[in-house]
This record gives C-alpha cells, structure tokens and sequence, in this order.
C-alpha cells in the first residue's frame, strides 16, 4: 500500500520491487498486479511493450532501449534511474535488467519506486523561477532569432526592461563591432554543432560595449521547430585573469600594477645574459569605441596574450600600461618584436573577431642603450611616452632618436603598403622560365612590385618582409594570382604559344592562412578561364614542412585539377636530399644562392648534381633561378637542369615592356653554350614534357588530345607507368570515314567512345635513363614510328625519346654513335 504526504520528492512506501518479464518476439510485458496498477492499468492482466513505453520520456525510453539491447548482446545486467509517468503520479524508480543468455528473447527485471516526482505543473513553476532567479544572464529566441523570454540578470547585465526586449530581434544587443559574415558563421556553427562556447561583445541600452561569456544552444522540439537558449555573464577581465586569491574582488583585472611590475622587470634583469637584452614599452591608447575601464583592460589582456612570444604587462596607472620583452641583442628582432607588439594591440588583424581598433601611442627603452637599470628602463619609456604628441595613427617613440627615426621608416612603409592592398595598387612582373633543351620560353613567373608613394629608398622583398610579419603576405599573393590568371592569354599570344604556362607563388608559412590559402587557390584558378595543365604553384621548402600532412592534401587536389606543384627555394629549409621522396610535388627549384658564381669545382656544383639526379629518377624536373653568367649556364646545362630562370635570358618585366619588345621567345644565341657531355645517354636527349592519356579515357578525348598538341602519338599513362602507345593513324582506322557526315552510323558512335586500351600499341621500347643513345638508336632507324620509354629506378615513365629527338641533337651525337 503506498502512503502520500504533501511533501515534495516525498518518499513511497511500502512498495517493494516489483518482478517483470519482457517478451520481445510478442512485444508482451508480463508483471504483478501492483506494477500495473502503479503504471495505470489496474484492470489488465497483462501489458503491451507499447504501454510501458509510454510512461517513459523521449530521452528515457531510449536509454532504456539502449541498456535492454546491451544486455541481450553481452548478457550481462544492467540498472537504470529513471523518471516514469503515469495518470495520476511522476515516480522516480529503479529498474533493474537481469543477466540473461546473449541474444535471447526473454528480458527479466524489478521496477522499484523510490519517489515521488514533481507534477508537470510543479516542474514548470520550478523551473520558471530558476530561470527567473539565475545570476545568469538567459535569453530565449526563436527559430529567426527573436526575443521570447528573458531574465532578470539579462536585463541587469543589458539595461532593457523586460518589455523593451519582448519580440526585438536579438540584433538589438549587437556591439557593431563584428562583420556581417562573422554572425552567419557564429549561427552555421550553431545550427551545425548544437551549441557554442565562447566570448563576445556586446552593447547595452545606454551604448556601452561590454564583454560577455556564455553559450548559445539550439534546442529541437518535438514538433520540428527549434528555439535558441542563450545563457552568459558578464566579464570584466577574461576568466583565466581574475584574481582567485580575493573572492571579493572578482572585478579586479589581474594585470600587475606598478610595483609589481618592476618586481618582474628586476628578476628578468638579474637573469638576463650576455647577449640578450631588455626592451620596455609604456604606451596608452585611444579607441574607436567607447568602453568602461575595465572592460578595456580586459581588451588588452585578450590581445597581449596572443602574442607568439614572451613578455610581461603591467599597469602604470589607470589608462596607462607597461610591457617588457627579452630579445636578442640586435636592432632587427628589437625592432619586430615592438612592430608586433604594436600591430597586435591596435586590433586590426582579421583574425580578431572583435574588431575594436585602438590607436597606440608608445614610449620605448632599451637596456643597454640608452638605460642602465629596471627602474631606468621604465622611467624612460614613461619619458618617451609623455614627451611626445598623440597623432591621429598609432605611433611609436624610443627615449634614443636615433631608434624613432630607424621604426618610423619602416612604419611609414606598412602604412602605404596596407593602403596599396586595399586599394589593389600592385604591379605585377613577369619573368620567363627557359627550357634548355630549346632555349624557348616554357612559362613565366609572376612576381609582386609595389610603386609607394614616398621618397623613401626601399626593395620589394623589404616589402615582402614586412607584409609576412603582419599577415598581408596573403592579400599580395591573390592579387598577384588573379591579375596574372588575366594576363596569361596575352602573353601567350604575344608569343604565339598557347602552350605557355604561368608559375605562381603562395606562402603557407604564415599561422593564420596556412589552413586556407591552398584552398582558396585552387577557387581562384579554377574561377578563370586558364588551362590547369599550364599552371605552377610554387611553394617554399620550408613553408612546406610546417605543416605537411595538411598541405599534401591540398597539393593533391590542386595536382587533381592539372596544376603543377614545385618546391621553390630547395636548399634553404631543411636541405635534405631525402625530403625528395615524401614530397608530392612534380619540380624542384634550385634557389639563386646556389647558383650565383657556379664554378666545377665548388660544393655547389656537387649537390646541384645530386639533386638532379635524384629529382630526374623519380620523375621529377628541375629549375634553378638565379643565373646571368654563360659560365653559369654552361655548367647548369651539364648537370641536365631542365629550365632556367635569370638575368642571362631577361629580368622581370612590366606586361606593358613584354608587348612592346619583339620577340619569338627563343634563345638561340646561346646553343654554343650548351654542355653535351652526357648527350651519348637517353637522359640528355629524352623530352620530359609530353602529352598524355589514361588508359580508361574514350577514343573522343584522345582527338581532342592530337589536336590541341598538333602531335601524332600519345603515351598512354596509368599510376605514372607507361602502359602503350596511342598512335592518331591507328585512331583513324577505328573510326568509319562517315563520321561528322549525314551518313555517320551508330557503329562511329559507338567506337568514338572505345576506352583507350582496347586501340592503343605495345609497340614500344623501354630503357633507363643511362641508358647509351647507341643500344637503341639502330631500333629507331629500322622503326621510325617506335617510342622510346625512358623511365627511372621505380619504374615511372620520366621522358620519351622519338627518332626526330636524336636527327635534331647536334652533329656530335651522331658521330659518338
């Protein structure tokens, strides 16, 4: 018998554990009379599963089902607490699986109630004033983000009366500090991900900015409709800032004051060693918005501590801050790291969601320099501070002139170079790339130039330098890119070559883009009307190993779409010969400081000579940059570059200079100058660049294939290894001499879409790369229209050699043989 009081959670009496059976082939619940009566059924002897169900919550019911098949599947029991509904009462009870034989159809159990449960009513009435109550600050709108409930600590926290918020679209709390597409972002994570963490800002009736932290969860209902629940609190200072040690000072920013921070300033003195040095930097600021104090020092805690380096912040006094760095006894590190400093604090990078842009003012001293002591150091960048006026853009003054005037000229610079990106003001030069087996132009490398406006004496890789260290590197490279996508068909019918490609750079060495620039890369070349296949993306050896697994990734998709992928600068990263092979890229560039003055004797030549020897076997090409002497050229020519780029054939140059010069885009001046030392091998003699098909392609796009590269044989590829020869006159007799005419039979139809492989020949002969031109020259004489696959040490198809490469070579190679 069960006894109620008027109690809530009260206990229930006198009701023990109750057996039951579950019979799932019949979806039957057999139970004891008191079970059901509980449950709501006093007059049935026995139960569907269906009743039981029922009295069971969503989120209850499946766990249920869930712990009832965990059973079954390893037979061992299981207990569950849970909520259980019926007409009259809500039970908190026990139920308990019993072990049982794995995948049986009996389940046994006890249901045992242990309490009463809050009514419907009762849950609703609670859980109103717990969110009423809370001192968290809770909002709750619908599915198109409009105001439905609110409570008292969110109308504290915004300053709104609950009837101002009621129906408002959430917007109205927006800070006007986030982009359009930082919100969209914000909800597609949402929507996506069910809820999200994280801090914001925010602004109140009055205008104030402040911060917040909280969560914003998407809650599904049963009817398909949704609702957001949003639930925050208000910061001060991030939470990993406040002060844990004084719980009645949870305000106070965790910043260092005065004394303090000359404390640290001191032990970092007392540790310092000889060839490092201290720089201290006191600096106010001006924002854009209008902020309380405290929020403020919050702003700047957020930003200091993104920075990638060490340092200390502290507080001179209310709106005035302090920071030291240990760097290394040298004017260019001093002179990043105060660049950085500033950079990170006015707000302006993109990947401060933020947004709050602060103008910084900034006194600078150096140890060593111009101070002696800690206490020195801070009073004279205090000095430097105060001495100077507030101008209308960040500024930065050392207690030394000398310095201000060294960082001013390079502040000047980032400015006008910022102002240029912006307004897209580049230029962008070509530079060609010579084949030298030819001595033709095979491609053209498109470099960034930048013309500021100012008298002051500076080279475009100063440039560079300074637009990696405040992440515009980026910008240059995709104005670069689509700029030279442009102009690429101009070049091409300058020099009447359609075959013409376009070599272009992007730097993934940079944190915040090294995730995406590959992937907007491939969206921009893809966005034009350029050949893939004429495309080269050049990135740098070291770049390329910060993150390689991410990047080979990419790469592949990009070598998916046709793009050629060359290693750009190899040597001056991480210069191992062996990085070779983990690499997926199709050319390796020899980087200039290897190439200028070249001489037989030096260890340069030596390791341009391995590197083409291994970059050749696996099928790779070469390219060194950087040569201007014939010495120069002679000596590249002997150890079997591939393609040259230098001052030897042109300097980069303006679209505008190209169009206006004649030209064929050949370089036969410099034949004499060609080393054939190695022509007696299939090496020297093999062409590399040759057109292609796969084994599955249909016979429709092998024309399309003869005709774009006005050739008569195509080597037919499959994983990197020749498999055949497709030959047009072999293509030709496949296909009626109706075809294109009214008389075209279904049969033409049919064999236009015949798979390579079924008309290809295997008539060809292989041999490797050393192999004497002598063994199989004979077999080309007796068989003019035989190819000669050249392949390397894994068996990948490296070059082809027809019998019209040896007849073109010079007499020499004739006479050897």
């Amino acid at each position: 018998m069960m006894v109620v009081d008027d109690v809530l959670f009260q206990k229930v009496k006198d009701f023990s554990p109750q057996p039951w059976s579950i019979d799932l082939d019949n979806q039957r619940l057999n139970c004891s009379r008191q079970l059901m009566s509980a449950l709501g059924y006093p007059k049935q002897n026995m139960l569907t599963l269906s009743q039981l169900y029922a009295a069971f919550e969503t989120q209850q019911l499946q766990l249920l089902k869930q712990h009832i098949a965990e059973v079954r599947e390893t037979g061992i029991g299981l207990n569950q607490t849970t909520v259980i509904n019926t007409y009259k009462h809500r039970y908190i009870a026990e139920i308990m699986i019993c072990d049982m034989p794995k995948n049986g159809s009996m389940v046994k159990g006890s249901i045992q109630f242990t309490q009463y449960f809050l009514t419907k009513q009762q849950e609703l009435e609670f859980l109103k004033k717990l969110f009423s109550k809370s001192s968290e600050a809770f909002m709750i709108a619908d599915a198109n983000h409009s105001i439905l409930i609110v409570n008292q600590a969110f109308c504290d926290v915004t300053g709104y009366a609950e009837h101002e918020l009621l129906g408002k679209p959430a917007s109205i709390l927006k800070s006007g500090r986030y982009t359009f597409s930082f919100y969209e972002k914000l909800w597609q994570y949402v929507d996506e991900h069910k809820i999200w963490f994280g801090e914001r800002l925010a602004k109140t009736k009055q205008g104030e900015i402040f911060a917040h932290e909280g969560r914003i969860q998407r809650i599904d209902l049963e009817d398909s409709s949704h609702v957001y629940v949003s639930a925050s609190h208000k910061l001060d200072v991030s939470t990993h800032m406040w002060q844990h040690d004084n719980l009645e000072e949870v305000s106070k920013v965790h910043i260092p004051d005065k004394q303090s921070f000359i404390s640290l300033l001191d032990e970092s003195f007392k540790q310092l060693s000889h060839d490092m040095t201290i720089i201290c930097i006191t600096f106010d600021l001006q924002m854009l918005q209008t902020l309380s104090k405290l929020t403020q020092h919050w702003l700047i805690s957020q930003r200091f501590a993104r920075l990638t380096f060490t340092g200390h912040l502290g507080l001179v006094n209310e709106s005035m801050y302090a920071a030291y760095f240990v760097v290394s006894k040298q004017v260019e590190p001093i002179d990043q790291t105060l660049k950085k400093v500033i950079f990170v604090l006015e707000g302006n990078d993109e990947s401060n969601n933020m947004g709050l842009s602060a103008n910084i003012t900034a006194g600078v001293s150096v140890l060593y320099i111009d101070a002696k002591s800690p206490t020195q150091l801070l009073s004279h960048s205090v000095q430097a501070l105060i001495a100077n006026s507030r101008l209308a853009k960040s500024s930065l003054y050392y207690f030394d002139r000398r310095l201000t005037k060294r960082f001013d000229r390079k502040n000047t610079l980032a400015t006008l170079l910022k102002q240029a990106l912006a307004k897209k003001n580049i230029a962008v030069y070509y530079q060609p790339i010579v084949d030298i087996s030819e001595l033709k132009i095979v491609k053209f490398e498109a470099l960034f130039r930048a013309q500021l406006e100012t008298d002051i004496n500076y080279s475009t890789q100063e440039l560079i330098e300074i637009a990696e260290e405040f992440n515009w590197i980026d910008k240059i490279d995709d104005l670069v890119t689509t700029q030279a996508l442009k102009v690429l068909p101009l070049l091409q019918k300058h020099y009447a070559n359609d075959q013409i490609g376009l070599s272009i750079n992007r730097s993934v060495n940079n944190d915040r883009i090294a995730h995406c620039c590959l992937e907007d890369t491939l969206k921009i070349l893809e966005q034009s009307k350029v050949d893939l296949n004429l495309v080269t993306l050049e990135l740098t050896e070291s770049a390329y190993f910060e993150d390689s697994n991410y990047h080979a990734k990419w790469i592949n998709k990009l070598k998916a779409h046709g793009v050629s992928i060359a290693l750009d600068d190899f040597g001056t990263g991480f210069s191992s010969l062996s990085y070779l092979r983990q690499l997926p890229v199709s050319i390796v560039k020899i980087d200039r400081s290897f190439v200028s003055g070249l001489t037989k004797q030096s260890n340069e030549y030596e390791m341009i000579n391995m590197l083409c020897r291994l970059t050749h076997k696996i099928g790779g090409k070469i390219i060194a940059e950087g040569a201007e002497t014939e010495q120069e050229l002679h000596l590249l020519s002997s150890l079997g570059v591939d393609m040259i780029q230098g001052y030897i054939f042109d300097k980069p140059k303006s679209l505008q200079d190209i169009l206006s010069t004649p030209t064929h885009g050949t370089f036969l001046q410099f034949q004499t100058l060609l080393s054939r030392a190695n022509a007696e091998n299939a090496q020297a003699i093999m062409r590399r660049d040759f057109p292609k098909i796969s084994t599955d392609d249909k016979l429709k796009k092998a024309l399309e294939s003869f005709t774009k590269h006005k050739v008569k044989q195509l080597i037919v590829i499959e994983h990197s290894q020749c498999r055949g020869i497709l030959h047009i006159c072999d293509v030709n007799a496949a296909i009626s001499p109706y075809l294109n005419t009214k008389g075209e039979q279904h049969r033409d139809l049919v064999t236009l879409n015949k798979r390579v492989h079924q008309v290809m020949s295997k008539n060809f002969l292989e041999v490797s790369m050393d192999t004497p031109v002598k063994h199989f020259y004979p077999k080309l004489i007796e068989d003019p229209d035989m190819v000669v696959v050249v392949v390397g040490s894994s068996g990948v198809c490296v070059g082809v050699i027809a019998l019209k490469d040896i007849l073109i070579q010079q007499s020499e190679i004739l006479t050897c043989i």
